[in-house]
């Protein structure tokens, strides 16, 4: 069920995500990304690369494991904006 805005009334309200800065943050810690940082740290401290590939497959299953997990989605503070008056609120889906 849509909210509807607190201000005029109004239906017409569209949610508002944060979604560029987690996918940046993602991103950053991505396995791939963490494997190459490990196997290039190591190279250029005279390890062998595996020593880094090993490393950073650790540090990004323990990364995955604190991440928490979206099965349950309870209740979740979502902001929204009319696009009527521009107002913007936070509603409990």
């Amino acid at each position: 069920m849509k909210p509807i805005c607190p201000c005029c009334r109004s239906s017409a309200v569209y949610e508002v995500s944060d979604g560029a800065h987690s996918t940046i943050v993602e991103s950053l810690f991505s396995p791939a990304m963490l494997v190459s940082l490990g196997v290039s740290i190591c190279k250029s401290l005279k390890f062998h690369p595996v020593i880094g590939a090993v490393a950073g497959i650790a540090l990004a299953a323990v990364i995955e494991l604190t991440q928490p997990s979206n099965a349950l989605p309870l209740l979740v503070n979502r902001r929204y904006r009319c696009s009527d008056c521009t107002h913007t609120f936070t509603a409990l889906n």
